[in-house]
């Protein structure tokens, strides 16, 4: 019966489950043993606080290890700071000004550091959290006393120690020896790769039922989402304890591939079955050899990624001491390998057969055009081209790491310290709050001067005093020229040289740099967002403990002291956020745990009293709860504060009796000094320093699409370019545009998660924002299908022909761009005509087509892969010109339109004028 209860267990209770509950146990009964809790001092049952809010168990032992030593740390700073500060305070007489003056002193200086490290160095959070937790401890309780400052340490001492070495005892018997949080994610994001690219075939050479395209375009939003938190999995893997043969580095590369795999099914095949849907009868059908070469080589590459999810789960999954053989997924990669390799050349000759026998087939019918059905699976076999090409590379890196896997002994990798390291977010802390990071604001303000107005400024400098040197050569001579009779040494234009008027001083080009220098470093200072929220840190730590620093005979100090007004500066302190919206939730999230903790707090004293047994099954019993909340639900926060309300209630009337105050008054104040924290913190980030995420969101949209336009023009310019088409160095550049963007957009999505959580009276168009963030993650995709499709259609004649027509579509991409940056920064109206992308795209078309059958005529060979390059081209700028519109319709629905034409134009000719709304216009209110 025992095995059966254990095997339950471990079936439907994880090992993360079994340690928490374990340590909660175990705290608690340091906590109720006598002999063991008299070293803990009154303040004993903070054990568990700290277990619950600093050491509580992670998802496996190396990450239990980081937490443990950086917080140890964290502590010992706190306390050595706190008893150097108790000490200043025993100098001057007991109960002086100066004496309560430097504790407090001493408690905004460590609150206002643990706010900027909390904002600026995210690894750090729970150090800087745990340093001012015990500052606030320390500093308020027993002030100026000389006989409690070493006592004081030591409680404090014995209590992080305590819960440290049981958290961490715990994690040792039951955790992971090693973490998998990378590889499982990259396992997932491959299984979803290919569900999404079975989806696409059957799609695209097949009917594809309402559900399934439902199922398809959620897949495209959750591998999105997967390809990002993948990289942030790395940076955190990557500076993480980890016991293996293999370093995560060698999974760097598959996770840029990963990205490029995501883009090239989202270019190339994001809408199967509902471009040619309605012209499918009509059209010849498609020959079946070229179906069953695309479904074959499409069959290859999900088995090839069947193959590296296998490969990579065992090389990374295995710890033991025994090496484990890898022949067998190994040999599935390498047979992967050649069949991608057959089944991409015999792809490639069908596809030319196919081209050239449409070809011939529009010549005897008088050049009628390509079909829509054929130009649709040119794109989607183009997109399959360059997956084989992306899964080739995947391949080739499982094998690096199959082969190092098998020369590399185990070992113990340990991260590196540095301030990277420090900057990445851990594991503990992306799990805590769901989104509640966000990262740094670096958006200049409106009142910063561009680069271009400071240069403007320096030239207008230089160009005056160049005047005033003419001048003043010409009415002074040169003391050089002058004869010898009438040089004076001390005459007034030597002072001038020597001393230099201030004006003229100030405007020293030496000057001139340190000004620009002081000028940035000043500029950062105001608008950093790591020093406000060191601001608001200190400055509510100032506000909510200033009754301790009052005379012990006064009646603030009693309040403080019967309240115990502690817990209101350290809930103030753990709800605090670095943004609005993350506050909001946080907040509303805690208060409710704490009516819930004190509400069982209550409960178990009726039940228990002060029994010790009955203590600690009540405390691990709800721990049981607490725990599924934390793991399983994503409202972390309502079971960490119900943990925490418990011991100051329970164990605290057990540790130090008090007979004078009842527990159901205890519990209502314990509650209460929490619950006014809370509303502390919500109102300072909602009043001073506000980062609301609606005004980041408007911003980082604006700034979004400036880069897009920036990087469509990078990716355009090269076309024309006579030598070529796109050099290295454009490449480089277009790759960390194409990164920027990316993760603008991933912020965008977090600040979506945040905004929906903060308390507004007026509603937010929540629906328009989050598919703003889908047309602008569409449109960075599209882009990159483009700059992969160019590099292989043919230049004479797609593009030197038709440069003007080229010119033209470029600019009005560029136009419709800039109009949306310019209304999400100035939250203005939209202009009501819009130079038209679709006219521009369809006279474009018109002469490439022209252009090709020309070719095409004086050279039958013509017809190859270069063609079906440049269908999936047009493909691609016509899905451009649908996502740009759509975004243009979003951004009218929330910005209006300035509407000067408000009724029906009659038909005018282009040829009347280039400003009059005709076809070459896209009107924003709809198209007239």
């Amino acid at each position: 019966m025992c095995n059966a209860f254990l095997s339950f267990c471990s079936t439907h209770i994880s090992r993360r489950a079994f340690a928490r509950i374990l340590s909660t146990f175990l705290c608690a009964l340091f906590v109720v043993i006598r002999p063991v809790s008299y070293r803990g001092g009154p303040s004993a049952f903070l054990v568990l606080s700290l277990k619950e809010l600093v050491f509580s168990v992670q998802e496996d032992l190396a990450q239990q290890i980081e937490v443990t030593v950086l917080n140890i740390t964290g502590a010992l700073l706190g306390i050595s700071v706190s008893t150097l500060a108790k000490f200043l305070a025993t100098i001057p007489q007991e109960g002086s000004p100066i004496s309560r003056s430097i504790p407090a002193v001493f408690l905004v200086v460590v609150s206002f550091f643990a706010g900027w490290v909390k904002s600026r160095l995210p690894r750090l959070h729970l150090s800087a959290r745990i340093s001012c937790f015990i500052s606030i401890w320390m500093l308020t309780a027993n002030i100026g006393t000389s006989s409690s400052v070493l006592p004081d340490a030591g409680d404090y001492l014995w209590i992080t120690f305590i819960a440290a070495i049981v958290c961490l005892f715990s994690s040792v018997l039951i955790l992971h020896w090693s973490s998998t949080h990378l590889v499982e994610g990259v396992a997932a994001t491959l299984m979803d790769l290919h569900r999404c690219l079975s989806l696409c075939t059957e799609g695209t050479f097949g009917s594809i039922s309402p559900s399934r395209l439902a199922d398809l375009k959620g897949i495209h939003v959750n591998l999105v989402h997967q390809s990002v938190t993948l990289n942030e999995k790395y940076s955190q893997a990557a500076f993480e304890f980890r016991i293996g043969r293999v370093g995560v580095k060698y999974l760097k590369p598959l996770i840029g591939i990963i990205e490029h795999l995501r883009r090239e099914l989202s270019w190339g095949m994001s809408s199967p079955g509902t471009t040619w849907d309605a012209t499918h009868k009509a059209t010849p059908p498609v020959t079946s050899t070229f179906e069953t070469s695309a479904l074959e080589l499409s069959k290859v590459i999900l088995s090839s990624f069947e193959a590296v999810e296998a490969l990579i789960t065992a090389a990374f999954s295995h710890t033991g001491l025994r090496r484990r053989s890898l022949r067998a997924e190994r040999d599935a990669v390498v047979a992967a390998a050649i069949q991608l390799n057959l089944a991409w050349c015999f792809a490639q000759d069908e596809l030319r057969k196919v081209i050239r026998s449409a070809n011939e087939d529009n010549r005897s019918r008088m050049g009628s055009r390509i079909s829509q059905e054929l130009r649709h699976r040119c794109l989607f076999t183009t997109s399959l081209l360059q997956m084989a090409y992306d899964t080739s590379h995947i391949l080739q890196v499982a094998q690096k790491i199959a082969a190092h896997h098998e020369a590399s002994p185990l070992r113990v990798w340990h991260p590196r310290l540095s301030l990277h390291w420090l900057g990445i977010a851990p594991r503990a802390f992306l799990t805590e709050e769901y989104g509640a990071q966000i990262g740094q604001d670096d958006i200049e303000p409106d009142t910063t001067l561009s680069a271009d107005e400071v240069q403007q400024g320096i030239a207008s400098f230089d160009e005056h005093a160049e005047k005033v040197e003419i001048s003043r050569t010409s009415y002074f001579p040169d003391v050089k020229v002058a004869s010898p009779y009438s040089y004076k040494p001390f005459s007034l234009f030597s002072v001038r040289r020597l001393f230099p008027p201030p004006p003229r001083l100030w405007n020293h080009p030496r000057m001139l740099r340190v000004r620009l220098v002081m000028s940035k470093i000043v500029r950062d200072a105001q608008h950093s967002s790591h020093l406000r929220h060191a601001l608001k840190n200190a400055a509510g730590v100032a506000v909510l403990s200033f009754p301790a620093f009052l005379p012990v005979t006064s009646s603030g100090s009693r309040w403080f002291a019967s309240v115990h007004g502690q817990w209101m500066i350290i809930s103030y302190v753990w709800v605090l956020e670095t943004n609005t919206g993350a506050t909001w939730r946080v907040g509303y999230l805690r208060l409710s745990g704490t009516v819930l903790g004190a509400i069982y707090a209550g409960i178990t004293w009726v039940i228990c009293h002060r029994n010790p047994y009955g203590i600690v099954v009540m405390v691990t019993l709800f721990d049981v709860l607490a725990t599924w909340l934390i793991i399983r639900s994503n409202m972390p926060s309502l079971g960490v504060v119900a943990s925490v309300t418990l011991p100051p209630v329970i164990l605290a009337q057990y540790v130090n009796p008090d007979p004078t105050v009842s527990t159901l008054r205890l519990a209502v104040l314990r509650g209460l000094m929490i619950g006014l924290g809370i509303i502390a913190a919500l109102t300072m980030n909602s009043l001073v320093f506000p980062r609301h995420s609606r005004v980041l969101f408007l911003n980082h949209t604006s700034r979004t699409l400036g880069v897009l336009g920036h990087l469509y023009l990078l990716l355009t310019r090269g076309m024309f370019h006579e030598l070529s088409n796109f050099t290295p160095y454009d490449k480089q550049r277009a790759l960390k545009l194409e990164l920027q963007i990316r993760n603008a957009l991933h912020r965008l999505a977090s600040l979506l998660v945040t905004m929906n959580d903060e308390l507004s009276l007026v509603p937010k168009p929540m629906r328009h924002y989050r598919q703003v963030v889908q047309k602008l993650q569409k449109i960075l995709d599209l882009m990159t299908g483009l700059r992969k499709i160019r590099e292989n259609i043919p230049r004479k004649e797609t593009v030197t022909p038709v440069l003007k027509e080229r010119r033209e579509f470029v600019s009005c991409v560029c136009l419709s761009l800039f109009a949306s940056e310019h209304v999400f920064r100035a939250r203005q109206p939209l202009p009501q005509f819009l130079p038209s992308s679709r006219q521009a795209l369809e006279i474009l078309v018109a002469q490439v087509e022209e252009r090709i059958r020309i070719a095409i005529e004086d050279d039958k060979s013509f017809a190859g892969l270069s063609l079906v390059y440049s269908l999936a081209e047009r493909e691609v700028m016509k899905d451009m010109v649908d996502t740009l519109e759509s975004l243009l319709e979003l951004c009218r629905q929330l910005f209006g339109t300035s509407a000067w034409l408000t009724h029906a134009w009659p038909r005018i000719s282009n040829d009347e004028g280039p400003g009059t709304p005709g076809d070459t216009w896209y009107s924003t209110v709809g198209r007239i």
